[in-house]
């Protein structure tokens, strides 16, 4: 084991179980698999509630399509908002 492994492992010792499952997360990342929202860890009493509100938001988002014209949308909203002044 290399010492950077074996550093490795002793920080993640020293992190509150609470952090687990960010850790995996990002390990998933890092090896190039991607986070499956849908999947649930073992211990679903360990994620918290804000962790759980995350991956439902997450479940919600959908991908744009087409390139935004971000000048035409800002003009839009001001006219809901504001209206003409003409």
């Amino acid at each position: 084991m290399t010492a950077l492994r074996r550093e490795a492992i002793q920080l993640m010792e020293q992190m509150p179980e609470e952090q687990m499952p960010n850790i995996i997360r990002y390990m998933h990342t890092l090896k190039g698999k991607t986070f499956s929202p849908e999947r649930r860890f073992v211990e679903e009493e360990t994620t918290t509630p804000e962790m759980r509100a995350f991956s439902e938001l997450e479940q919600m988002l959908v991908p744009v399509s087409q390139e935004l014209d971000y000048d035409r949308e800002l003009e839009q909203a001001r006219d809901e908002r504001y209206g003409h002044i003409d």
